[in-house]
This record gives C-alpha cells, sequence and structure tokens, in this order.
C-alpha cells in the first residue's frame, strides 16, 4: 500500500469520539480496500479504520463483478467494524442507507435501494457495496467496501454506459468527494453507534426498496428464484411470494 496526499487530506470526516473515521488511512492506489481492512482485521486493528484509494486496481462487487472508477473520480474505501454477531447480516443495509441519506443531501433526484446492496437514481446504479466477515482474535469482524459514483461520466465506459451514474450525470456539475465523504461516514457512524437507529435499520433501508411489489428475478448461487419482492425480514434477508 502507498499512503499519499490527496483531496481528502485533513479531512475532519466525523465528530470527536465517532468510532467509524477512528483512524483513516488515504492511497493513491491498491488493488482492494477491503483487502487491505481484512488484513488489518486480522492483525487485530480496533473497528473503525477507514481505507479509502483513488485507484484500486482488483476492486470488486458481488458475485466476483469488477467496479469500473477512474483514478480520482469517485470514492471507493473500505470500513473495519467489530458487530455483534446478529447484526452482521444487517451491514449491507448500514452501508446502503448511510450512502441513501448522504446522496439525499446533494441531489434533488429521488434516492432508492435495490436488494441487496445497490443504490440507484433514475433507474440506474450509483453505489454499491460488499460486505465481507471473518473472526480475528478480537471476534468477529466485518468489512465494509462501498463504491460512491460522485464526478465519472458513465458515458465514457460502455460496459457500464447503460446501468449507472454519478452525481455529477445527476446534477450537471462536479461535486466535492471530500465533502460526501465525510457526511457518509458521519451518517454510516450514527446509524451504528445508535442502538435505536440500529432496530430501525430494516425498516428504515426497506422504505427505499423500489421493488416491493414487483415481480422480480433473485440470483441465489446456481439458482435463479422468481417471485414478488414483498420486503425484508429482521435481518435483511429478501422475502419473496411465488405466484405458482
Amino acid at each position: 500500500m502507498n499512503e499519499c496526499a490527496s483531496e481528502f487530506e485533513g479531512l475532519e470526516s466525523v465528530d470527536a469520539g465517532s468510532i467509524i473515521g477512528r483512524r483513516i488511512v488515504w492511497l493513491k492506489e491498491t488493488r482492494s480496500t477491503n483487502d487491505d481492512v481484512r488484513r488489518a482485521a486480522e492483525a487485530d486493528e480496533p473497528e473503525g479504520l477507514v481505507i479509502i484509494a483513488d485507484v484500486q486496481n482488483a476492486g470488486r462487487g458481488r458475485m466476483s463483478r469488477t467496479w469500473t472508477s477512474p483514478p480520482g473520480m469517485d470514492i471507493l474505501f473500505s470500513v473495519l467494524l467489530r458487530p455483534k454477531a446478529s447484526d452482521l447480516p444487517k451491514m449491507p443495509l448500514l452501508s446502503g442507507l448511510a450512502v441513501a441519506r448522504t446522496l439525499d443531501k446533494f441531489t434533488d433526484v429521488p434516492i432508492t435501494l435495490k436488494w441487496p446492496n445497490d443504490v440507484r437514481a433514475e433507474n440506474r446504479k450509483i453505489s454499491g457495496s460488499l460486505v465481507e466477515s471473518g473472526n480475528s482474535d478480537l471476534g468477529y469482524y466485518a468489512v465494509l467496501g462501498t463504491g460512491v459514483n460522485v464526478n465519472q461520466d458513465a458515458s465514457d465506459h460502455p460496459e457500464i454506459a447503460q446501468i449507472a451514474t454519478s452525481l455529477r450525470t445527476l446534477n450537471g456539475k462536479t461535486v466535492s468527494r471530500r465533502d460526501v465523504m465525510r457526511i457518509l461516514l458521519r451518517e454510516m457512524n450514527n446509524i451504528y453507534v445508535n442502538p435505536e437507529n440500529m432496530s430501525r435499520l430494516v425498516s428504515d433501508w426497506s422504505a427505499r426498496l423500489e421493488t416491493i411489489g414487483q415481480e422480480i428475478d433473485v440470483r441465489w448461487g446456481d439458482e435463479l428464484i422468481h417471485g414478488v419482492a414483498e420486503g425484508v425480514d429482521d435481518t435483511g434477508r429478501l422475502l419473496l411470494r411465488d405466484n405458482e
């Protein structure tokens, strides 16, 4: 890993005493911030570490998909958390809801969620997350890897041009990644450290779920499941009704 000065240098991301953002490492380039945070977790790093990179050479999403982001345009970061085992399944919801609430502050376009980990605007993806978990000497840990399209132009990338968008595309102007990151870390922390907010996480996330009542296909391993989305259960698992 190569630490560097960047647009984010000196960022006061969250309030004093916050867990998330307790320590922030900025990288010019890395293979994967999730891998970097996982190594820190295995070395018994306390929770709250944030690693952000301008470039990821091996960034990934769910189902081994790659994450496309030009250097210096977007936000690519991972957070180390050590939640209760019962809260581990909710970590993708935490990331998605925090991103959605953050984007609300930067655009008037409605921000919605698509199970399990997409944040969307105008029927296109603007953010996604990959949550990985493990166990170290300090107990369970979760690595929340998140990408937010801030200033990229998806039309420059044919592989995502029809399915992705960004804040700059929505607003027609460049947006400060520093400002987005500062608010995003605060939103994540406000959910995570507050038991009342954690207890409402599933319901607050579900209120933005765009597929409720729609017929959808969900891939689970090698199986494709068809049904009507009715919501999520108390751990964030999607509930489908089979009409057959």
